[in-house]
């Protein structure tokens, strides 16, 4: 265990050699680090098993880091997340939540590993997550009456491709963003979707 954070990073970049580099240095300080390619493939290493720390870019396809900390901040806000960008700190985008920056560049390593180090003396004051299941969500039409469905995992809509139902107004679908199963609520008066 390195500190109060424990040692169990996830490292979210889109540049492989970034990911190797940073990755190699934290396992040699002793750290155990998972990776991921972007937010979305993120989410997905979440659902894997917990985590104490997040490092995460900005700048990636699919889901950018700051789309990531929305969900980070909403359902695991005790987890404290380091940002790295080529960005300085001044440019960073309004609202991001990070507990802590590091800017890419030939002294990241090191920096990052200070960090790390600094962040494990502090005491994190968020609340702890929501509960994993919160039960189904309300599925809404739209104006060409197709099924919309929130996930409460990766946040974001989708029309719902087909369904598999359970119950007379319950189904679930798969949500095609980030592989979450989501199980939805359809009215009685709208239940084919």
């Amino acid at each position: 265990m390195v500190g109060q954070l424990g040692n169990r990073v996830l490292l979210v970049d889109d540049e492989p050699l970034i990911r190797k580099f940073i990755s190699q240095h934290l396992v040699a300080a002793g750290y155990v680090v998972r990776v991921a390619v972007d937010g979305l493939d993120a989410i997905g290493k979440l659902r894997g098993g917990p985590v104490d720390l997040i490092i995460s870019d900005l700048k990636m396809p699919r889901m950018s880091g700051v789309e990531l900390l929305e969900v980070v901040r909403r359902r695991l806000p005790q987890i404290p997340v380091i940002v790295i960008s080529s960005d300085a700190a001044e440019e960073m985008p309004e609202g991001v939540a990070a507990d802590a920056y590091c800017p890419k560049n030939a002294c990241m390593y090191d920096q990052l590993v200070q960090i790390m180090s600094d962040l494990t003396g502090k005491p994190h004051l968020r609340t702890a997550p929501p509960p994993a299941d919160s039960g189904p969500v309300q599925a809404r039409r739209d104006g060409e009456g197709h099924c919309i469905i929130s996930c409460e995992d990766c946040l974001r809509e989708f029309t719902v491709p087909s369904v598999f139902r359970m119950e007379r107004n319950e189904a679930w679908t798969t949500c095609v963003h980030c592989g979450k199963s989501v199980r939805f609520l359809v009215a009685a008066k709208s239940a084919a979707c």
